[in-house]
């Protein structure tokens, strides 16, 4: 499956702009995992989750496999995205019990990700549904520790955060993710977490040139915005 397959099958979808998340989530999980079946039916995979925090109410956003671009070397239109997140990320194998999650979360180590944001695709997106609006992604294939940096472009922005100050929140939230995962049958399958933005969206315009996170005097991702 390629990008523009999987943005038609979004504006195709049946989408009920009445649903709500502390009123009716149980529908909203339906809906979703029906346009994610429709989706990998076309081919798609799903490599990874965002876990938004709505209201106060988890719920899962897929990243397909397509929209995972490599860590170092990509080239992304500046119309294609509203702008970048910087991400904290976790690489694991979802169990098929929740018994098992409390000590697969212990021994996680935190990774960095970046997140590009793209105009809504559906009038009647889901404020929750946050893959409506995922155009891409980067996850770093190390792990991350101590001060994590982004150097967004070539407009003098730059983003510092102390990882270890994090890890514990962050850890909680993809403890959640994992257990929703194994509710909804996406257990005994590999994929990496997203737990939330760190610095708030980024405009496309403000990231326009090279785009860094950096680690310990290392790039482990690079891009550029064109």
């Amino acid at each position: 499956m390629v990008f523009e397959e999987y943005v038609q099958s979004l504006e195709a979808f049946p989408h009920q702009a009445s649903l709500s998340l502390t009123e009716t989530f149980d529908a909203v999980c339906a809906a979703q995992d029906d346009l994610i079946a429709k989706i990998v039916e076309k081919g798609g995979t799903i490599a990874g989750w965002k876990i938004v925090d709505k209201d106060g109410v988890i719920i899962l956003s897929p990243i397909f496999d397509f929209q995972v671009f490599a860590n170092l070397g990509d080239s992304i239109a500046h119309h294609a995205c509203r702008g970048t997140e910087l991400e904290i990320a976790f690489q694991l194998t979802v169990p098929n019990k929740t018994d098992e999650v409390n000590q697969l979360v212990a021994e996680l180590l935190p990774r960095a990700a970046v997140e590009l944001i793209r105009p809504a695709i559906h009038p009647t997106n889901h404020s929750a549904c946050d893959f409506y609006f995922n155009y891409g992604v980067f996850v770093s294939s190390k792990a991350v520790s101590g001060e994590l940096v982004f150097e967004g472009g070539s407009q003098g922005y730059v983003f510092k955060a102390d990882v270890a100050s994090l890890l514990e929140a962050k850890k909680e939230v993809v403890k959640k993710g994992i257990l929703q995962c194994i509710q909804r049958g996406y257990g005994n399958t590999d994929y990496f977490f997203i737990t939330g933005t760190l610095n708030g969206l980024v405009p496309a315009a403000e990231s326009l040139g090279v785009n860094r996170a950096l680690n310990q005097d290392d790039a482990i991702i690079q891009f550029e915005i064109v």
